[in-house]
């Protein structure tokens, strides 16, 4: 009698541990685009802006060699392109960085300051300037968002 309810004990447990195994889909939601860094540098004399163009196909966007030569997936082409800017004030006076193009913004620049933020930035080119500066600069934004699922340490 003893043997018998523990062989239907274990077999109760058995049949419990098979529910629990039941097979289920996840599927994977797409990475985000790896996002650039635009470093912008306001003087008297110019604008200077590295690098001139962002989301060009066949770019590269960060220098990971654990995938050299795979192929990169892409994300939605249509979706504007985040980018982290990073700008310098490198004059003694308060200023702004103006973005003109698909995208229009202002951004306050203290004197002798760095700063940064992050924009959406549309497929087109853009003129980067400021009023204390003589010069401005284009930043061609392009269609390619590559994808970080391939990349270690991308979100």
């Amino acid at each position: 009698m003893r043997g018998r309810k523990l062989c239907l004990s274990a077999l109760a447990i058995a049949g419990l541990t098979l529910v629990g195994c039941e097979a289920k889909s996840h599927e994977n939601l797409p990475r985000p685009p790896v996002v650039p860094v635009i470093s912008v540098s306001v003087s008297e004399k110019s604008v200077l802006v590295a690098p001139r163009a962002v989301g060009l196909p066949g770019e590269n966007a960060i220098n990971l060699t654990q995938n050299a030569g795979a192929p990169r997936s892409e994300a939605d082409p249509d979706v504007p392109l985040v980018a982290n800017v990073r700008f310098s004030n490198l004059t003694g006076r308060d200023s702004q960085l103006i973005i003109e193009g698909p995208v229009d913004r202002d951004i306050r620049m203290p004197a002798n300051s760095p700063g940064s933020f992050t924009i959406g930035l549309k497929n087109g080119i853009y003129r980067l300037s400021s009023p204390i500066s003589e010069g401005s600069r284009r930043l061609t934004v392009g269609p390619s968002r590559p994808s970080s699922a391939s990349d270690l340490l991308t979100p």
